[in-house]
């Protein structure tokens, strides 16, 4: 069990549930655990999209998201991504996204580290932040780790835009909850030692007030209901340093290829 997964996943499976939208498309096996806790929090009627790739959330989340799939056999993948930009351009549906750097007024990239035209490490390419950041769509930026070197004053390449002040955004790291508003970043909830990791990374420029609350953990029903969904723990992989995530991939890969008979 990975407590900062369960805290992440179970932030981002409460925010699901209390939003209100109808879609939600996901983008890792951490947001379909979260998705699939957010039907057991009240919304059995959510409808789970496949976001920027393959959807696999039958029986349980598995981790052949992703560009053919590491179980090619099953579930096949879901046509209609259109679909999914188009309901976000109208907010009809919501999405966790996880740049490469986010910072101080809500802009993201994904594109390269380093100077624009000259990047130190390039990376895949906006994909489809400038349309979710450009959009009143609800927004959840679901990273690992709340490090300096993702979180920043300003992104090196501006894959999404800074969204427009109606447009709700938040940010979930192992550190807590932050909302973007207009004065920044402000903390709605700290984890254990949260503040201290806010600390390190001062780039993004959190508001953490003194009645801030905290929370070790997710609250009980939210931890019964991510259990339920993702029993193995996969959204644990996504929360692991490179070679732990290396060892649980390979260990859910081997569950799942015997699951499905290969």
């Amino acid at each position: 069990m990975s407590a900062a997964a369960d805290l992440v996943a179970g932030a981002l499976a409460e925010e699901i549930a209390a939003s209100g939208i109808r879609v939600f498309a996901a983008t890792s096996p951490l947001t379909v655990a979260a998705a699939l806790a957010a039907r057991r929090l009240g919304r059995p009627d959510l409808a789970i999209a496949g976001g920027f790739t393959r959807l696999d959330a039958d029986p349980q989340p598995a981790l052949t998201l992703g560009e053919e799939g590491l179980v090619g056999a099953r579930p096949g993948p879901r046509e209609g991504i259109g679909d999914v930009f188009a309901l976000l351009a109208r907010g009809a549906a919501g999405v966790a996204v996880a740049p490469a750097q986010l910072d101080a007024r809500g802009r993201t990239n994904l594109s390269g580290i380093g100077p624009p035209g000259a990047p130190r490490t390039a990376l895949p390419g906006t994909r489809g932040l400038a349309d979710n950041n450009d959009t009143p769509a609800r927004v959840w930026y679901v990273l690992p780790a709340h490090s300096p070197r993702t979180l920043v004053e300003a992104v090196d390449v501006v894959s999404g835009p800074a969204p427009g002040l109606a447009a709700p955004r938040r940010l979930i790291t192992p550190a807590g909850l932050f909302d973007l508003t207009e004065a920044g970043w402000t903390a709605l909830w700290l984890a254990a030692g949260g503040r201290e990791l806010v600390d390190d990374a001062p780039g993004l420029g959190v508001t953490v007030s003194d009645g801030t609350p905290e929370r070790a953990a997710p609250p009980a029903p939210v931890l019964a209901a991510l259990r339920e969904a993702d029993p193995h723990d996969v959204r644990a992989v996504e929360m692991a340093d490179r070679a732990q995530a290396g060892a649980l991939w390979a260990e859910h890969a081997r569950r799942e290829a015997a699951g499905a008979g290969g």
